[in-house]
């Protein structure tokens, strides 16, 4: 029969809950495992957290288990920006006696002097590898055992399991009509030490037209799933609109991640000295693909003009005029809005009066993807009546169907009405009116009639010397010639003074100097990365302060860029550049800092300072 290691019970001592000026008021009790599916004896850990102020805690049940500690107590405390947030933990290190499924039950805790509960966690506890494994448990329940120390080392390198990282692709609604919305967005989970993604495949949504949300980095955040902590990443948040009815399947999204591991499990003295020995893994992970179940629109009470727009919308229609002359032009905008497809819906169709010259509106969109894809359309008519008189325009209803309702809407236009007076005679914009006498109109394609009024016109013999542009085109190349001496005076009198000329070529020899260190950087060659940004940053303060390079000194370059006018912030930030640049150099084990931030902030350092000084 397996001995329980008791330290005792004991509940938070109230000395401990100290009276803090600003503490957080939360009354939430979370209860989290470090795995929630385990060998029998293997050992693992439960653990009970709040940032609240608890009073009392009471155990949960944890029958099918063997404690061999607990209850541990922690307390943390962040002060962030001045302000103080505190974190109280109790957690037990248990493990499994046999095969099956197991209830770790709910612990209850007074919080803030209200009672609150933990939600329980299922714990699947499933045979041991081997026989060794088992009795290694037994012997040794934190798995301190040279022979599993020796499998974890030669695993290091391995790809991670599934359950520590994996992609999930999750859906506002399964079942939906054709044409409506839904966010389709892509999480990454991790318990592992993330570095960074590459080679993202995302799913190609066949028989959808989709829309992306922009992102321009990836933020993380802790979620907890299934009673176990991870680090989440969205990859990716897009908008989908099927186009055809039926099951349609969204395909997996495939990326590659980049994870650092521990390659020795028990690092020698000078790996610790300088953060222990680590690598970077690639693992190839895939998420599951999601079939959705699209519905075709009702054909009950389908208005004739409806176009496809699902949603919920609103339409307007503006004339520029309503009063012009005849071969005037006008713009009808007919403006629909609204969220849904906006993109995919069309406008009215409008029909003319005849005698109106129209041509194909120009369509612009404004459309915005913050929590759901919303905007404008406008369908820009430009018309030109031919004829005059008093015109109706009175069919521009637009239909939708409203997700809400479940039916068809069609809103009403109200009538626009045009006048068209006669043209001004021996006008531009009267020489082609309609004709009542000849009973013809002007048509797109007929023969212009001839032009009448006053008309310019110009002598056939006159002569081009001795006229203004004779003498224009004479004076003209002096005058070319007196810039182009005075531009070249002032360029050799720049150039004559060599420390001006070196304080503006500074941050192109650095930025050139640094396009090595860029290349470097994408072979992952951090010695000499940092070395070329440390070269790049010494040669750039010699130019700059017209210092050679073996003079240099953090005092002077501090002094020189101050006299120039640059912000104390910056040329701190500028010192402690050189300072990280020349540890990574002498210490490159203790350096794990992202090369990619590495550059970007130099390549952002040297910026400000051309744009401080003065």
């Amino acid at each position: 029969m397996k001995r329980k290691i008791e330290i005792g019970h004991f509940l938070l001592p109230a000395i401990v809950l100290l009276a803090w000026p600003y503490y957080a008021f939360s009354q939430k009790l979370v209860a989290q495992v470090s795995k929630n599916k385990v060998m029998t004896g293997e050992v693992f850990q439960v653990n009970f957290s709040t940032s609240g102020n608890m009073t009392t805690f009471k155990a949960p049940s944890m029958a099918g288990f063997d404690v061999y500690s607990g209850p541990n107590q922690s307390t943390s405390v962040q002060i962030v920006n001045g302000n103080m947030s505190q974190t109280i933990s109790c957690s037990y290190m248990i493990a499994g006696k046999k095969e099956g499924k197991y209830t770790i039950g709910a612990a209850v805790a007074t919080i803030n002097g209200n009672k609150a509960e933990s939600t329980p966690i299922t714990i699947e506890v499933v045979k041991g590898a081997t026989s060794q494994q088992g009795q290694q448990s037994q012997n040794d329940p934190y798995g301190n055992d040279p022979n599993a120390q020796q499998q974890q080392q030669k695993q290091a390198t391995a790809i991670p399991e599934n359950d520590e990282l994996f992609v999930r692709t999750y859906v506002s609604k399964k079942q939906l009509y054709l044409g409506e919305q839904i966010i389709v967005t892509q999480k990454v989970y991790s318990r592992l030490n993330l570095r960074n993604f590459q080679n993202i495949k995302a799913p190609g949504y066949t028989g959808f037209w989709s829309k992306d949300e922009k992102k321009t980095s990836f933020t993380s955040q802790y979620e907890n799933l299934d009673g176990i902590q991870y680090v989440v990443v969205e990859l990716s948040k897009t908008y989908l609109f099927p186009q055809r009815s039926g099951k349609l399947t969204i395909d997996p999204i495939e990326v590659d991640c980049i994870v650092r591991k521990q390659v020795k499990k028990n690092p020698s003295i000078l790996d610790q000295l300088f953060g222990g020995a680590y690598q970077d893994v690639i693992a190839k992970i895939k998420s599951k693909p999601v079939t959705l179940d699209v519905l075709p629109l009702p054909e009950k009470n389908k208005p004739v003009g409806f176009t496809g727009a699902v949603g919920k919308f609103s339409c307007s229609a503006k004339l520029n005029h309503d009063k012009v002359k005849v071969n005037e032009s006008i713009n009808l905008k007919i403006t629909i809005s609204g969220t849904g497809n906006i993109s995919l819906a069309e406008g009215p169709k409008v029909t003319f009066p005849e005698g109106f010259e129209t041509y194909e509106p120009k369509v612009s969109e404004n459309i915005s993807t913050s929590g759901s894809v919303s905007g404008s359309k406008t369908y820009d008519y430009l018309i030109v009546p031919r004829r005059e008189g008093n015109y109706v325009i009175n069919d521009l209803a637009f239909s939708y169907f409203d997700l809400e309702r479940k039916q068809y809407i069609t809103l009403p236009s109200s009538e626009l009405r045009i006048t068209v007076e006669k043209g001004d005679a021996g006008s531009s914009t009267g020489a082609s009116v309609y004709n009542p006498k000849n009973e013809i109109g002007q048509q797109e394609n007929d023969i212009r009639y001839i032009k009448l009024g006053d008309l310019q016109l110009q002598t056939a013999n006159e002569e081009f010397f001795g006229s203004g542009k004779h003498y224009l085109f004479l004076v003209l190349p002096l005058v070319l010639f007196l810039l182009f001496l005075g531009g070249r005076s002032y360029y050799l009198k720049s150039q004559g003074d060599v420390v001006a000329v070196k304080e503006r070529k500074a941050a192109r020899i650095a930025k050139k100097q640094l396009s090595v260190a860029e290349k470097l950087k994408a072979e992952n060659k951090r010695d000499e990365f940092y070395s070329e940004v440390l070269t790049a940053l010494n040669k750039y303060a010699s130019h700059k302060m017209n210092i050679p390079v073996a003079d240099l000194s953090k005092e002077k370059i501090s002094a020189s860029l101050a006299e120039k006018g640059v912000n104390n912030d910056t040329i701190q930030k500028l010192i402690n550049t050189l300072n990280d640049c020349e540890y990574a150099r002498y210490a490159p084990a203790a350096a794990e800092q992202d090369l990619n931030l590495v550059y970007n902030n130099t390549v952002e350092l040297i910026t400000k300072i051309e744009d401080e000084s003065k």
